[in-house]
């Protein structure tokens, strides 16, 4: 085994077409009959398959894909689970290898068993955890929109968990993420990267996300009257938004946008009265006010179409109460006057 992981992690393995097919079917074939006995050599092998598909000369290369799978499929995650966490805990990959880190794990949860998932829950928790910090580490590096992709993959991973826990599991895991970006003044990408993780859970759960979300309806208020330009000199301290010098502007926009794609959706799937009279006054003027923010952005009229509008309409949509129409449509009329 030491000689076969030493050539495939030489140079010359990607130069090769034929070493490099043989080594491939070599680590293949171990990895599916003698699995219990690579654990010494499974960071390494993981490791240097990420690096390999996101080369240029093997980035399509489906025999790394294949193998990719049968590392998925056939490692038990007593053993799987705690060497991609070192992996991501020690820093032990660049953000080029996320996707095949997350591709690699969300396959690995898809059949994962309530015993293994029990197991493995704290263990799973501290992981994600790590990988939702990965905004503040390279925020002055990348733009948020690029950092968004890397993200996505996390988001999508995480979401394979969460569909298979049950609603006493995924409780106190939402709080405790919950309690991680809003507590103990966190850094602001933190908030961000958390309502960016509510809009895919959201969109996933649908109505079954009303169960989580009660606790973040008067935070995200706060947020929306913080964040307006408008509004500025009248809201308090609590929970304050500071993102660092570079790329403020677009940190803003992308924390606004993800709790009004949270709120959107919570209206959207609602079908157990969530949006009852205190929670629609609540939310009204912080998300209708949204509509003299930005107003000096270029992208102002695309902003409000596709971000503001959906919100309004599906806040509306929720309740059934014609006063709280009323309401509404006269704030709304009085900010497009």
């Amino acid at each position: 085994m030491p000689h076969v992981l030493q050539t495939y992690q030489s140079d010359n393995v990607i130069k090769n077409e034929l070493l490099l097919t043989s080594v491939i079917a070599c680590l293949s074939k171990l990895v599916r009959t003698l699995c219990n006995y690579l654990t010494p050599y499974l960071p390494d092998i993981i490791k240097r398959t990420c690096t390999l598909l996101t080369h240029p000369s093997s980035i399509n290369d489906q025999r790394l894909r294949t193998m990719w799978s049968h590392i998925a499929l056939h490692v038990p995650h007593r053993l799987l689970f705690p060497i991609l966490y070192d992996v991501i805990d020690k820093n032990e990959f660049q953000l080029n290898d996320l996707e095949s880190l997350m591709t690699l794990l969300k396959q690995s949860l898809s059949i994962a068993t309530l015993d293994d998932l029990s197991n493995n829950y704290s263990l799973l928790k501290q992981l994600f955890l790590k990988l939702f910090t990965l905004r503040t580490i390279h925020t002055k590096k990348m733009q948020p929109n690029k950092m968004n992709i890397y993200e996505d993959y996390i988001f999508d991973c995480f979401s394979e968990l969460v569909m298979r826990l049950s609603e006493e599991t995924f409780r106190p895991l939402f709080y405790t993420i919950y309690e991680w970006a809003i507590y103990n003044e966190p850094p602001s990408e933190y908030t961000l990267t958390f309502y960016r993780l509510t809009f895919i859970l959201s969109k996933k759960l649908k109505g079954l996300f009303t169960l989580f979300a009660g606790h973040i309806i008067q935070h995200s208020s706060n947020i929306l009257n913080q964040l307006n330009s408008s509004k500025t000199d009248e809201i308090s301290n609590e929970f304050k938004i500071n993102f660092r010098k570079k790329y403020v502007e677009e940190n803003k926009i992308e924390l606004i946008n993800g709790i009004l794609g949270t709120i959107s959706n919570l209206c959207l799937f609602d079908s157990v009265g969530f949006i009852n009279d205190e929670r629609f006054q609540l939310l009204m003027m912080p998300i209708v006010d949204q509509l003299e923010n930005f107003t000096s952005n270029d992208d102002y009229s695309q902003w409000i179409q596709q971000n503001v509008s959906p919100c309004i309409v599906n806040l509306t949509s929720a309740t059934k109460e014609e006063p709280l129409w009323r309401q509404i449509h006269y704030q709304i009329l009085l900010k497009t006057r």
